[in-house]
């Protein structure tokens, strides 16, 4: 179960390097959570850095077992993460949580929650995954991309409940992984995606396009509209600005 083991540390360069060098020794179970007040060389999607400062933001690994589910199907533990990560933020604030595909969670169109989902691989196969989250607690910058859960409620935000919130919800959302809700994953996804249907900039090849963001297709790529076309772009072919 998720959640079953958290390990909480002071300072660490990367919760999943972390994660990784445990699980390398033999000392990393499935649903261990590993928390950290201070990062200092976190890692996002794209290459990016994420940095925390003592308290300001929730920095944490999970590590799960993932034999279950097929190489072709494992797309799907992406949406069923930002699924998971979407409505623990949601519990504490009242404006609308969205996703930005693949692994950005957003609030009015500020970045308020990044993902990084690391493969473990042995023989060929997918045997596990490091699933680090980032959560903005507090603003650390004027970046004027990114917000914060304190710009929204006056509440207290506390690691180790905001840990556990988003261990149930891994674990509810790994149940329909193991169960093969696919449709209903993909139907949640979609309901939640940022700027889906809507017209919006895209940048593709170096070139800027208007087209309509329509969903996710079978193999995780985005489905993105262009002049009525829907072409399938993967994680370096297309980015937007927000």
């Amino acid at each position: 179960m998720i959640g079953q083991k958290f390990i909480l540390l002071d300072e660490v360069d990367s919760t999943n390097n972390y994660t990784a060098k445990l699980l390398s020794e033999g000392k990393m179970a499935h649903g261990t959570v590993i928390l950290a007040d201070k990062q200092t060389a976190g890692r996002g999607q794209r290459g990016n850095s994420w940095h925390s400062a003592s308290g300001k933001q929730f920095t944490g690994s999970i590590y799960a077992v993932t034999a279950f589910l097929s190489v072709e199907r494992y797309w799907y533990l992406n949406l069923a993460v930002a699924l998971a990560v979407q409505e623990t933020i949601q519990r504490f604030i009242s404006p609308d949580v969205q996703i930005k595909w693949p692994n950005d969670v957003l609030v009015n169109d500020k970045k308020i929650a990044g993902i990084l989902i690391e493969t473990q691989w042995n023989s060929g196969s997918i045997v596990g995954a490091i699933i680090g989250v980032g959560i903005n607690l507090q603003q650390e910058s004027e970046l004027p991309s990114s917000c914060s859960i304190s710009e929204f409620t006056d509440q207290e935000m506390e690691t180790l409940e905001i840990a556990r919130q988003l261990a149930v919800l891994l674990e509810l959302q790994f149940e329909r992984l193991r169960q093969g809700n696919w449709t209903a994953i993909l139907n949640d996804y979609h309901a939640l995606l940022w700027k889906k249907d809507v017209l919006i900039d895209a940048r593709i090849e170096n070139d800027w396009q208007q087209g309509y963001i329509r969903g996710i297709d079978g193999i995780g790529n985005l489905l993105f509209e262009i002049n009525g076309e829907e072409q399938s772009f993967g994680l370096k072919e297309i980015s937007f600005s927000y």
